[in-house]
């Protein structure tokens, strides 16, 4: 299960004009409502959370989330699988 030790909180992955237009979005939707798979979410974060900011008109939040979330519960963030992109490259 995700917990708050291996999520990073949402500041420290959008910079607060990004938190902004995804709040905005959300608190006055101009399209229909679109909702988080709760398992897919627990399951891989980075995917749901990714298709959530896509479904809701954040092309560029959705690939930054997708990017920098965890894929899956256990795992690292996608950016962390990067050849030569870890510690010591």
């Amino acid at each position: 299960m995700i917990d708050a030790a291996t999520t990073p909180p949402l500041g420290k992955i959008l910079t607060v004009d990004e938190i902004a237009r995804f709040v905005a979005r959300v608190a006055y939707p101009t399209s229909p409502v679109v909702l988080v798979d709760e398992e897919l979410a627990l399951a891989a974060p980075a995917r749901a959370y990714g298709d959530w900011r896509g479904a809701l008109g954040l092309p560029d939040l959705a690939e930054k989330v997708r990017t920098l979330l965890p894929e899956t519960t256990g795992g690292c963030a996608a950016a962390d699988t990067v050849p030569g992109s870890g510690p010591g490259a």
